[in-house]
Order: structure tokens, then sequence, then C-alpha cells
């Protein structure tokens, strides 16, 4: 497995999408902030006060960092899909194959590098996106209000964008496996992401049984974890939730492609 982790995350490293996407991610964010930015010397007072609290530090994760929720979560999803998609489309899993020294190892190089290109896509577009709060407030109001206490909270909260976005990046892979599909991948892992939170609250108004049962869903623990964190019970429940639900996707993963005949494509 050494060998085929060493050349999957060389071929990361080269590959210009990695890059892009990064940067995609990031400027987004910077849009945003430098909309409202601009916005604090054109509003009226009071709105610009309330512009200019919203870009402070102490709201850097209900504000910016949330957004790399969103942002981040997009772009790790089309890379996770193409981890193996891209095999299928390039038509290069068979030669690929005949390289690897096995199927599990092969399939054990991908997940790893899934897994480490996202730790370090979040840490980075955490890192900018701190960078460029930090130019939006000094820009806005002249100070920035660092807090060594706050700056732990995010901390946290980065760490937990990592573990939230877990069971999706092995969904995608699972899914782009399987179907040998990109789109299919992408469009999965983003379209449970967008439509579980809005399906939950109808189903819950027609049945009250259906809000014990969002429990159990991805939606509801990552919001747990990301926004409700206080390190209870229920938090740590909710991070071995999602963490079973990668196990399963991981588990699906090397069962079907150790399954799998590759001869036709």
């Amino acid at each position: 497995m050494g060998t085929l982790l060493r050349s999957e995350l060389f071929r990361i490293r080269k590959r210009p999408q990695s890059w892009l996407m990064l940067a995609l991610a990031a400027l987004f964010v910077a849009f945003i902030y430098g909309g409202m930015t601009v916005g604090t010397f054109f509003a009226s007072p009071q709105n610009a006060d309330d512009l200019r609290e919203t870009l402070a530090f102490d709201h850097l994760r209900d504000f910016g960092l949330s957004f790399n929720s969103l942002f981040g979560g997009i772009m790790l999803a089309i890379f996770a899909s193409g981890i193996f998609g891209n095999e299928y489309s390039w038509n290069t899993i068979r030669p690929l194959l005949a390289r690897a020294r096995s199927r599990f190892a092969l399939v054990s190089a991908k997940l790893a590098t899934t897994f480490l290109y996202a730790l370090v896509f979040t840490i980075a577009l955490a890192v900018l996106t701190i960078v460029i709060s930090f130019v939006a407030t000094l820009v806005a109001s002249g100070s920035w209000n660092f807090s060594g206490e706050e700056m732990g909270k995010n901390a946290a909260f980065i760490l937990g964008l990592f573990v939230t976005n877990l069971p999706y990046l092995a969904l995608a892979v699972l899914v782009a496996m399987w179907t040998k599909s990109n789109a299919a991948g992408i469009g999965v892992a983003i379209g449970i992401s967008f439509i579980e939170p809005a399906i939950w609250p109808l189903l819950g108004m027609a049945l009250d049984a259906f809000k014990s049962i969002e429990k159990g869903g991805l939606s509801w623990n990552t919001n747990e974890v990301l926004f409700h964190w206080s390190g209870s019970q229920q938090n740590w429940i909710s991070v071995g939730v999602l963490l079973l639900y990668t196990v399963i996707f991981v588990v699906l993963t090397y069962r079907i492609f150790l399954r799998r005949d590759v001869t036709s494509g």
C-alpha cells in the first residue's frame, strides 16, 4: 500500500484540480467577506455596525468558518468522487490494478488519500478564512479583537468540520466506485447534504416519530457536532454516529470493489 499511497499523493499534488478547488472555496469566502466589508462604508450607521459585528473575530465560527462547511464540503465531494470515478472515465482502472499489489491495497490507498486530502484541505481553507477575516475586519473597523479562548473554540470547530465531512466523503467514494461515475458520486453526496435537512422537518410534521428517527441521520448529527458542541454525551454520540456511517460506507466500498469484475471496464 505504501507505494500506491505515494503514487496517489504524488498525482494529487501535481493535479491542478487539487489546488483549484481550494482556491475556489477560498475565493467564495473572500467574495462574501469583501461584499460585507464594502457594505460597511455605504450602509446606514446602524446596518454598518451590524456588519462590523458580524465580521468580528468572535463571530468567525458562526459566519466565516460556517461557509467552509458549505463550500468546502462541495469541493471535497467532487474530489472524493473523482478518486475512483476518474479511473473509470479515463479507462485507467485495469492498468492500475495490474500494478497494484492487491485490490485491498488499492482501495486502502484511495481512501487514505481522500481522507488525508480532506484533512489538509479543511485546515488550509480554515487558515485562509481566518486571514480573510483578519483583513476584512481591519479594513471595516480597524481592530480584530483576537481572543485565545475563542481561537480554541475555532480550532475545535475546524476539527468538527473534518469529522462531519467524513461520511459524505466515504459515501461519494462508494457511489462513484459502484456506479463508475463521477457525477453519481457528486450528486448523491451533495444531494443528501442539501435534501436531508429539508426532508426531516416535513416528515416530522406528518408524524412525530420522524423527529426521533432524524437523530439517526447525517444532517442532525452534523449540526450537533458543529453548532451545538459543548462536550456533552449527546455531542459524542453524534460523533460516533457519523463515524459509524463512515465505517459502513468504507466497508461497502471494500466489499463491492473486491468482488467486482473489472475486465469489462
